[in-house]
């Protein structure tokens, strides 16, 4: 028998039973839609993480805390529970910024950050307060003012109140207002607006949107306001990438000296480059990806044993029918070619279908992302395109070929007794 003929009798009997088929391809449709949308999801999520590390710039290194002889999950599950690291100083990011000893850093930022009710006249709102050094925006290119300036070396070493703010903390403010030379309390203090950042691309941190930051004097926020002595981070910037590896060994020698630290498994600190952050998120963002598409695949194996059933439904019913095409004289492989092809037909067009709608809806949840300030990348992937689509063929295939053995396998009498 020729294809076409298969063929056309396959779309025949899908006709003849609409409902059934429908709902035979709406598993399938599911199924792929489910594995383009949150692969592709997975992938702009990566897009989102990735712009924001690498708007920072390349050539930064970034020191952190960490509990000695533990490594970084461990540490970050312990200050989680509570514990405190106390001891990166201010005399640290001193030592660090002499010229004579480290050449090739360009600028050094110590980081101190804290919660604290701000207000204005009449609104009051808790704000992030994020304690650095004046270095600070020649670190995060990001940091850019709209209005006046980043206070100075002078402001931080003498504890001045100056605050420089983000452009959503603002806005939220002053509203209509000239926020220069304004003074917010923070804490019951004073503090006088010297600066205004311009928007940030929306980039929210747990959930914090850092243009409702308030940028104040490191020193200030240290003694003034969150009355402690230590740091949670130093950042800084090296010329060239090509001295990366001198650096850590020459910022290592410096802390570990500054800390008394003899043994380098006992390290209080942890220096990490830009790149190293990069691939983390990559790493990060593959098993995710891998377990999330594992996930969504489940549901296509799901719709694939719902076509098993169908066909085997669909079988049973034709006994009859197939008994009769047998003794006009169609062969077993015309009888296996055409089930097989009906389970083909399901699976072909549920698996384009599911990958319009799955591009659709990718697309429409990174339109509805990027309305709330976040500069998603609307990103589909390809890979979850071709890989649902062949997949969903094979499911086809494995699960459309024992129903259709099982129909070319009737022996023609018998089928023709069956009522």
């Amino acid at each position: 028998m020729k294809s076409a003929t298969i063929i056309k009798q396959s779309l025949i009997a899908l006709k003849a039973n609409k409902l059934r088929s429908f709902f035979s391809i709406l598993g399938i449709v599911i199924g792929v839609a489910a594995v383009v949308i949150i692969l592709s999801l997975g992938q702009g999520l990566k897009g989102l993480v990735t712009n924001e590390i690498e708007a920072f710039g390349s050539n930064i290194l970034d020191i952190a805390v960490k509990l000695p002889g533990v490594g970084q999950v461990g540490s970050l599950t312990s200050m989680v529970q509570g514990i405190k690291i106390t001891t990166l100083k201010r005399s640290d990011v001193k030592d660090l910024q002499d010229q004579s000893r480290f050449p090739y850093i360009g600028a050094v930022s110590g980081q101190a950050i804290g919660q604290e009710w701000a207000s204005y006249k009449s609104e009051e709102k808790q704000i992030l307060l994020y304690g650095c050094s004046p270095d600070y925006p020649l670190i995060m290119k990001t940091a850019e003012l709209s209005q006046g300036r980043f206070f100075t070396e002078s402001e931080e070493e003498s504890l001045t109140k100056v605050v420089v703010l983000g452009s959503g903390l603002a806005e939220k403010f002053f509203e209509n207002e000239d926020p220069l030379e304004k003074k917010i309390k923070i804490k019951g203090q004073n503090f006088k607006v010297v600066g205004v950042l311009k928007p940030q691309g929306g980039a929210i941190f747990g959930g914090i949107d850092i243009n409702d930051w308030g940028y104040l004097p490191l020193n200030t926020v240290l003694k003034e306001v969150l009355g402690i002595d230590y740091l949670s981070e130093i950042v800084l910037t090296v010329e060239d990438e090509s001295y990366f590896p001198q650096a850590i060994d020459d910022i290592s020698r410096l802390l570990r000296r500054n800390h008394n630290i003899k043994d380098p498994t006992k390290d209080d600190f942890q220096i990490t480059t830009m790149k190293e952050i990069l691939d983390q998120v990559n790493e990060i963002s593959i098993i995710l990806n891998l377990l999330l598409g594992f996930l969504a695949a489940i549901s296509l194996l799901v719709g694939g044993i719902g076509i098993m059933n169908i066909m085997l439904v669909s079988v049973s019913e034709r006994t009859k029918e197939i008994g009769l095409r047998k003794a006009l004289g169609a062969n077993s492989k015309s009888i296996l070619y055409q089930f097989l092809i009906e389970s083909l037909i399901i699976t072909g067009l549920g698996g384009i279908i599911g990958i319009i709608l799955g591009i659709v809806s990718s697309l429409i949840v990174g339109i509805g992302v990027r309305t709330q300030g976040l500069a998603w990348p609307l990103t589909i992937s390809w890979l979850a395109i071709i890989v649902a689509f062949i997949v969903s063929m094979i499911i086809g295939v494995v699960f459309g070929l024992y129903p259709a053995r099982k129909a070319a396998r009737l022996s023609p009498v018998e089928a023709m007794r069956k009522e």
